[in-house]
């Protein structure tokens, strides 16, 4: 059904059909999120209209267009140049804390089963497989295992306007074994009642 749209529209790429430049005041979230299940009717749209709907700071969060969908995420940049980023439960992997080798967060939050972020917008231009392998050692020597993320992935990546290189999905970097996330949670639990 998406297939046959582009060719109809002569778009050159489903984000680029999905953008909503065109509104003079960007648009809500809200709206947004419904203009993106009219174009692409994944239920994920549907959770995420569901979810949204019930805070209305987020649905009237304004955005300027999509600009990236998985299976259980979404992305949207803001007129501020930021991305909000919506998704169906945590996207750390196992509850992971937000590390220095992750997208800068501005903000996060949870309505439901969604969770929310805002996060630094990041650049991929210029950028090669041994930016890669610089990400990959930050990740290890956190303590994490890479996942899903090989030697070529430079998508998995990205560079902020200060030159720091950051890793865009979060579910590239997993706690090494369960007997790991469980130890850094007591860890954690610990320095709090300190």
């Amino acid at each position: 059904m998406i297939i046959n749209r582009f060719n109809e529209t002569n778009k050159n790429s489903y984000l680029s059909y999905i953008n909503f430049k065109a509104s003079p005041n960007n648009m809500p979230l809200i709206d947004a999120l419904c203009k993106s299940r009219e174009i692409d009717n994944s239920e994920i749209f549907d959770i995420f209209i569901k979810e949204t709907s019930k805070n209305t700071e987020l649905s009237s969060q304004k955005v300027v267009c999509l600009v990236g969908r998985g299976s259980t995420a979404a992305a949207y940049e803001t007129p501020d140049g930021k991305i909000l980023k919506l998704s169906i439960g945590n996207h750390f992997p196992m509850n992971r804390p937000h590390e220095s080798f992750d997208v800068p967060l501005y903000a996060k939050g949870k309505i439901g089963k969604m969770h929310y972020y805002l996060e630094e917008k990041l650049y991929q231009h210029g950028l090669s497989k041994e930016f890669v392998e610089d990400v990959k050692q930050a990740i290890k020597q956190k303590g994490y295992k890479t996942f899903d993320f090989y030697d070529y992935d430079i998508h998995q990546i990205g560079i902020s306007k200060d030159g720091k290189l950051y890793l865009l999905d979060p579910e590239c970097a997993k706690y090494k074994t369960v007997f790991h996330a469980i130890f850094d949670k007591i860890k954690n639990r610990i320095r709090k009642l300190k």
